[in-house]
């Protein structure tokens, strides 16, 4: 029998230069017999240059933003326009289950070791609300030694402004005042973030607080839901829990929500469980629990503090949103509530009595529409029992479609949630986040997606027609390469939209250096 193996490599070479050769066949031929575009080192693609982006964005007429006139639909980059009301990305959830089809990209990363810190002694109280904890060493206001380390790496030297489109431009200024005397603040100077999936498992937000609480102090997660999708997968808190049945805004348009979004109902056998964490700094203890929940019977709340001690709340009938206050020195931290008959658990707010506390308000598939949703009387005894001092709206992401540049009716839903939040928290500041870089494939190569620069366009006239505070993200993304960077190091998942933790920090010291430059 002939010996064929010695053809092998030859055949096996001559396949891969005809691959590599279609890749330069005319596009436009390619189209017409039916053909796309081939690449088969696409993955190799370092996307667009920060040069090519600022072409891009001189075709759309993105970045150049100006008090719109009007919302008559345009043409932009060479794409047909037309409107979206609807999110590009879905999720599919059953109502009442603790579980819901995976629709984003869960990145995991070595978690890497922590650097030691010194925790000063703290005694335990006799009572279910005592003085507040000793704070823990290196969250005074000044130690900003980890800004230092790695802001520079994270933007390269420039920083992206915030942009005050308030009356008179006092609403920044209104904001680093408070963020300037926070040591004076009987409470925490709380910020809430609500977003999509760009910042679930609280990416990003993690090291935005870190940040935060090295240079103006507090320690502690802040809110953290009842159940949660992503508990495995989220390393700033430990989360354990059973037997609770969870309703989301997203899918139900009948409950009421707050901005946390979600709302959860026990069962005699439920229990909910959280332990502080050593992946970040100011984690692993706190100094104050806080469940906030509706009874309407009279139920009874277990919490257990530390696997010792042991706190009774016995509950009123009433339909007002009430909290259950918890001041120790707290490591761990579980509840169960018995005679659940009306019961409505909303989360648990993990902080230290003053500092800074930061909220990751994370709902996967939101577009930021159903927001307009939350009942107002609802989130105004939330806003009363935890006063927000900064709330960041990071949406779009599940917008935003390739072929897609006309978002007029996107904004005018999103103009109309923005006021419905000012006024569910009369008086306090909000910032606008625009989406980051998203690239999609054309021509075998990863660029931006035209949709996203219109879609960043549209989030700075929504700031601009409510009067608020506005970030772009995007342009920030573009500094450090755009997503195609991100990707190649690391710092986002290869479906070119979900960033990792190390692209959540990139972005998070970006975030912080513009406060800071706005002191």
């Amino acid at each position: 029998m002939k010996n064929y193996i010695r053809y092998t490599f030859g055949l096996v070479l001559l396949v891969a230069l005809l691959s590599i050769g279609l890749r330069y066949l005319p596009a436009d031929w390619t189209r017409g017999v039916g053909f796309k575009p081939v690449d088969i080192l696409a993955d190799l693609n370092r996307g667009n240059s920060v040069g090519a982006l600022d072409q891009l964005d001189a075709e759309a007429g993105a970045g150049q933003t100006s008090r719109p006139d009007g919302d008559n639909p345009q043409t932009m980059g060479g794409y047909s326009v037309r409107s979206v009301t609807a999110p590009d990305t879905t999720e599919v959830a059953a109502e009442e289950e603790d579980t819901t089809r995976s629709v984003s990209t869960i990145f995991v990363e070595p978690v890497l070791e922590p650097e030691p810190e010194v925790l000063a002694p703290k005694a335990v109280g006799d009572s279910a609300r005592i003085d507040a904890p000793t704070q823990p060493a290196g969250s005074e206001a000044g130690d900003t030694t980890s800004r230092n380390t790695t802001a520079t790496a994270a933007t390269g030297g420039t920083t992206v402004p915030i942009r005050d489109y308030s009356e008179g431009g006092t609403m920044l200024r209104s904001f680093m005042n408070k963020l300037a005397h926070v040591r004076g603040m009987r409470r925490p100077l709380r910020i809430g973030f609500m977003g999509d999936s760009f910042i679930e498992g609280d990416l990003l937000t993690a090291d935005f607080r870190e940040l935060m609480q090295n240079k103006y102090g507090g320690g502690g997660v802040g809110f953290v839901p009842i159940t949660s999708q992503v508990a495995g997968f989220r390393q700033t808190v430990g989360h354990k829990f059973g037997k609770w049945k969870q309703s989301s805004i997203v899918n139900n348009k009948a409950g009421r929500f707050t901005i946390s979004a979600f709302h959860f109902t026990p069962s005699e056998d439920s229990y909910v469980e959280y332990k502080g964490s050593s992946n970040k700094k100011h984690l692993d203890r706190f100094g104050r629990a806080r469940l906030l929940f509706i009874s309407k019977g009279q139920s009874v709340i277990r919490a257990t503090v530390n696997g010792t001690r042991e706190f009774l709340y016995n509950t009123e009938p009433s339909d007002r949103l009430e909290e259950m206050v918890i001041d120790e020195d707290i490591r761990t931290i579980r509840y169960q509530v018995s005679d659940v008959e009306g019961f409505t658990a909303y989360g648990v707010f993990l902080e230290n009595p003053t500092g800074v506390s930061v909220d990751n308000f994370s709902v996967r598939g939101n577009p930021g529409t159903t927001m307009g949703r939350i009942n107002m009387t609802l989130t105004r005894q939330f806003g009363r029992l935890s006063p927000y001092d900064l709330i960041i709206l990071q949406y779009g992401l599940n917008v935003v479609s390739s072929q897609v540049t006309d978002y007029s009716a996107y904004r005018k839903q999103m103009t109309a949630v923005v006021e419905h939040i000012k006024s569910c928290f009369p008086g306090v500041a909000i910032l606008i986040m625009s989406v980051g870089d998203r690239a999609t494939r054309s021509d075998g190569a990863f660029v931006t997606m035209p949709g996203i620069r219109a879609m960043v366009k549209t989030q700075e006239q929504v700031a601009q027609d409510c009067g608020v505070l506005f970030w772009n993200t995007y342009d920030v993304m573009r500094t450090m390469g755009g997503m195609g960077t991100f990707v190649k190091n690391g710092w986002a998942a290869k479906d070119y939209t979900h960033i990792s933790a190390r692209g959540g920090r990139k972005i998070a010291t970006a975030l912080f250096d513009a406060l800071m430059a706005a002191q």
